[in-house]
């Protein structure tokens, strides 16, 4: 394995451990954390602050946006590896679909979390849309398999 396909299994497994440590965080820690990041953002935009649309926003922002990066990694560590473009990608959506399920289930025995179906259709959501990003962008700079 080189030097850049550890690097990026690297980073991918601290993401990962990033997602899943946010799941083990009880629900009052986890409403803190959201709390914070809807007060700066009500600076922003003060439509947030309006009504508790604004916390459902927030949170359901973070999901996307934690997998999205997921998804983007993950593409990336398949790229060299997988051809075709269905297998490109599947791959990454499919991996981090489990991903996403692993991350749902573990808030199931946390307390005061559950987990979401709802939230593992946002998560697979994030994940999508970072492997179409990530293809979007190297569709072009892949070279042709060799037999």
């Amino acid at each position: 394995m080189d030097k850049k396909r550890i690097f990026i299994t690297v980073v991918i497994a601290l993401w990962i451990m990033l997602i899943w440590g946010h799941s083990m965080q009880p629900a009052t820690v986890s409403e803190q954390e959201s709390g914070r990041v809807l007060y700066y953002l009500g600076k922003i935009f003060p439509a947030l602050l309006a009504n508790e649309g604004g916390m459902v926003i927030v949170r359901k922002a973070a999901h996307i946006t934690e997998f999205l990066i997921l998804g983007i990694l993950l593409t990336v560590a398949f790229s060299n590896k997988i051809y075709g473009r269905f297998n490109r990608f599947t791959t990454p959506a499919l991996t981090g679909l489990f991903i996403a399920f692993i991350d749902e289930t573990i808030q199931l025995f946390v307390v005061g979390r559950s987990g979401e179906v709802r939230d593992l259709w946002f998560d697979f959501g994030g994940v999508v849309l970072g492997t179409l990003i990530a293809l979007a962008f190297s569709s072009g700079k892949r070279t042709r398999r060799k037999y």
